[in-house]
């Protein structure tokens, strides 16, 4: 149990890294406030394709769950 604890630990961490490394890379959005209000059809937009754009985001999303389903699983874990 204790070589789990350990492993879940490191990818826990890989996983943190990653994420803040992609979150970086991304291009900012420069719409602001504007995206809210709906003076932009951006948000809405599904013509991203295979950009670099679209790449990040669906990595961010995946990240993100991962990041959530191992801090979960740690949760349940450490206490054993």
């Amino acid at each position: 149990m204790f070589a789990l604890k350990i492993t879940l630990g490191i990818v826990y961490l890989l996983i943190c890294v990653a994420l803040v490394v992609v979150t970086l890379l991304q291009d900012p959005k420069q719409e602001g406030v504007s995206a809210l209000s709906g003076q932009t059809d951006s948000f809405l937009n599904k013509n991203k394709g295979g950009t670099k754009e679209a790449f990040f985001s669906k990595l961010t999303i995946l990240l993100g769950v991962l990041f959530a389903v191992v801090a979960i699983v740690l949760t349940i874990v450490i206490p054993l």
